[in-house]
């Protein structure tokens, strides 16, 4: 069954709830903890093995990459848009490295007194 989402323009918040909507028919007793599992597991290993394997992003493997981020949002209670707009004002006042092939911050931001986050 599609999932209705308002159209290629919808905001990410409906898709969100779309998300949910359909999540929550195929496993309504799901954590947060439960989706960060398969997310880090399982789907960020699939989206890393195929660019590996084709030297590029495979499109079906960062929309489960999405879809999982968005449903966490949900159970969460976080509003996505909302919380990368105040990570990237974090993220816009940290300096950046490449070490061992790996993009890091070397700074906190003015508005962050965690190095971890």
């Amino acid at each position: 069954m599609p999932v209705e989402m308002g159209g290629n323009d919808a905001d990410i918040r409906v898709i969100a709830k779309a998300i949910r909507g359909w999540a929550d028919e195929i496993m309504p007793n799901r954590l947060p903890a439960d989706a960060i599992k398969k997310l880090s597991m399982e789907e960020v290993p699939e989206l890393w093995r195929a660019l590996k394997e084709y030297g590029t992003v495979d499109e079906g493997e960062i929309a489960d990459v999405l879809i999982l981020a968005l449903d966490i949002c949900e159970l969460s209670r976080i509003d996505p848009l909302e919380a990368i707009a105040n990570k990237m004002v974090v993220n816009m006042g940290r300096t950046w490295k490449f070490e061992h092939g790996v993009m890091q911050h070397t700074s906190v931001g003015d508005l962050s007194n965690d190095e971890n986050k």
